[in-house]
Parts: structure tokens; sequence; C-alpha cells
């Protein structure tokens, strides 16, 4: 089983510190061969966010994000008869269990070559296999502890018919201040999917518990993207509050929630028009996971 452990550490004013144990679990694909393993602490940790283009003779990222935190990898090679999509499901299935965002995902040759995932990027040989036969993925995974896990997932299948999975796990030591956004594909993936999206990071609790509101401009920004490519979406921007106050309370905040995310939408131009919001407290509960309060951007039909 793949583990990634953490220790969090939590002060109570001038109380004793006790330590609490948070884990993001993987297993390994079964009957599979790890072949290198390795845990880290780096600085600096290329998380690609886009797939490779050819710019000037040169093989590279259209998008990444350098990071730096505590990083786990996992280099696999499953067993015979199984294809890079089984693998790829595979990890991605047991995400789905989690918070996760989706930040990224291609296959086939919409990725680029796998010589540059290979040799480039991860920088493992194993991995450098058919155009037509890779998938990557890249994934937020949020828990309970206010420093979120980078997911990247890479499979590929050889000539030979073997097939080799790169599985990197990052525990970030600092949060990123602007925000890792999504691409627009995977966000309208979300919506062709789910019906909606959940803007990330908008609520987020302070040291003393209490709720504040940001909108961090990377996931602003792509929001935009996204609606100017369908501009003839409307959407219902519909807050949740789950706070231990009465209903009327939790209706009230949470449609100052969404109506915050409307005025920021409004003033990088988004017609009012396009726009309703709708403060539902903790009416919905599925889907609140960690969270104290979410707020969903749904597209109305």
């Amino acid at each position: 089983m793949i583990i990634f452990r953490l220790l969090i550490v939590v002060f109570f004013s001038s109380i004793a510190a006790c330590t609490v144990a948070a884990t993001l679990e993987l297993q390994t694909y079964h009957n599979a061969q790890i072949l290198f393993e390795s845990k880290t602490q780096t600085d600096e940790y290329i998380f690609a966010l886009g797939s490779y283009k050819k710019v000037a003779g040169a093989w590279r990222l259209d998008r990444q994000q350098r990071l730096s935190g505590k990083l786990e990898r996992f280099t696999l090679e499953l067993p015979e008869g199984h294809s890079a999509k089984n693998g790829f499901d595979f990890y991605l299935d047991q995400l789905q269990n989690f918070n996760f965002r989706e930040l990224f995902h291609c296959k086939s040759r919409d990725c680029g070559t796998s010589n540059s995932w290979a040799n480039n990027h991860f920088k493992i040989l194993q991995l450098y296999g058919l155009d037509q036969f890779q998938y990557y993925g890249a994934y937020e995974v949020t828990t309970a502890d206010d420093k979120p896990f980078y997911v990247a997932i890479y499979a590929v299948q050889r000539g030979n018919k073997r097939v080799y999975m790169q599985v990197d796990i990052l525990h970030i030591d600092k949060l990123i201040e602007l925000g890792i956004a999504a691409s627009p594909e995977s966000i309208i993936k979300s919506f062709d999917v789910s019906g909606y999206y959940v803007f990330p990071d908008l609520v987020a609790g302070d040291e003393k518990g209490n709720t504040r509101i940001q909108i961090k401009p990377a996931h602003l920004q792509v929001l935009i993207d996204v609606l100017t490519q369908k501009s003839d979406w409307k959407i219902a921007i519909v807050g949740h509050d789950y706070t231990q106050v009465p209903l009327a309370q939790q209706q009230k905040e949470s449609q100052v929630y969404a109506d915050q995310l409307k005025v920021a939408l409004q003033e990088k131009g988004v017609a009012a028009s396009r726009l309703t919001t709708y403060g539902l407290g903790s009416l919905a509960p599925a889907g609140r996971g960690d969270r104290s309060a979410r707020v969903e951007v749904v597209r109305i039909k």
C-alpha cells in the first residue's frame, strides 16, 4: 500500500502540543511491481499542468507550477495484459474517495511526446513509450489539513506492450497565495459531467475558527475564461454554510459568499444577466467533506 503520512502539530494556546496523523492512502495496483520508490523534501518540484508542446524546436510544458514540500514517488510496472488506461483509472478512482479537483488531464498524442514526459519531466527511462497509449492527470486533494496534496499520475504502454506508471504525491509546505487553477477544459468537463463546478478556496477558516471570504485570482480568471468560451451559458452561484448556527444565519452567510463571487465576476466584465445567486445554508450536505462552507457554480440549462 502506498501511504503518504503527514504529522500535523496542533497547538492549543498555552496547553501542551499534541500530534495528529493525517494520511493520504493509495493502494498499489494489484500484482504491480514497484521499480523505484523515494521519499524526499523538495523545493523544486515541477507540477505539470499542461501538455508538452513544441516551441522554437524544443518540447516544453505549456503550463506548470513550481512547488515545495514532502514528495513521495513511485514507478511501477503493471502485470502482463493490463493496459495503461486500466492503471490510470485505478488510481483516479481512488482519488475520488477524497475531496479532489482535476487540474489537468490529457491522453494519447494530446499529451505531447512520451519521450518528453519520460526523459525531460519525470527523468525515468522506463516511462518512454508510445505516444498514442499515454495518460496524464494532475490533481489537488484536500483533507482536514489546510495544505493540500498534489498528485501527478502518468501511465504509458511501450512497444513491447509492457505498461509503466508514475505516481507522484506532494504535500506542500506553504499555501499558494494566488491559487492553482484548473485548466478551462477540466472545468468544462466538470460542468458537462456533474452540471456544476466547486469554486476552490473561496471560503476559508482563520486561526480562531471564523470563516472569511477569499477569491484567488487564478481561480477567478479561469472561470472567466470558461464563461468567455461559453458565451451563451448562464450560471447559478450557490453558497453553502455548515457552521453551528441557526439555519437562517447559515443561509444569510452563504448568500454573502455567493454574492461576493458574483460581484467579482461582474467587475471583470461578466454580465449580471448571466449570474444568479442563492444561499442554501446547510440544506445540501452532499459534497461537504471536511469543509465548513463552499460555493458551487451551477450551469443553468
